[in-house]
């Protein structure tokens, strides 16, 4: 009989240790996975001449964001998003003349180099489509961003991005961007 009790005994304190352990363990808490960034966009070079400032809106992922403690020092990422330029007016021949917006949508990859805590730096490229003055055409794209982050969950910086059409001069513009992680 006397076996008997201790063994309950044994059996109950086990339990209640156990379920002590169990309380005291906490979920991780969990993490934003994506972001969004709009920014400005300024045509160099000939796009400049036809073409005047304009606006970017991106998508691309959070998890290797700047700011985190444990963020890898090189990492693939990849972004899309969509960038439109206004045309400019100009006299041609004593008429006025108004160049057609252009739009620039984008899906790049390429890798996220995290040189310190709060900075990185990104290059990617691949496909894009290119909208003038009602004609679509494929186009091909890089672009180079540095972000410098200012908060856990909000990053800025400036780019440089590199259009290219098959059979047309490459177009280039300067980007300022701001982030925000969702």
């Amino acid at each position: 009989m006397c076996n008997r009790l201790i063994f309950i005994l044994l059996i109950v304190m086990v339990n209640i240790c156990h379920g002590q352990t169990k309380e005291t363990i906490k979920p991780a808490p969990t993490e934003k996975k994506k972001s969004v960034s709009l920014g400005i966009n300024i045509p160099v070079g000939n796009f400049s001449a036809t073409h005047i400032a304009g606006f970017a809106a991106e998508y691309s992922p959070a998890q290797n964001w700047l700011g985190k403690l444990n963020a890898k020092k090189i990492v693939f990422t990849y972004n899309g998003g969509i960038a439109y330029y206004f045309g400019k007016k100009e006299i041609v021949s004593n008429y006025p003349y108004k160049y057609p917006g252009y739009t620039f949508i984008h899906a790049f990859g390429g890798l996220l180099y995290n040189p310190f805590k709060k900075t990185g730096i990104s290059l990617t490229a691949g496909p894009a489509l290119g909208i003038y003055n009602g004609n679509l055409q494929f186009n091909m794209g890089t672009k180079l961003e540095a972000s410098y982050n200012v908060s856990t969950s909000i990053a800025i910086g400036p780019g440089i991005l590199l259009i290219k059409e098959p059979g047309a001069n490459a177009l280039w513009s300067l980007a300022i961007r701001a982030g925000i992680k969702l």
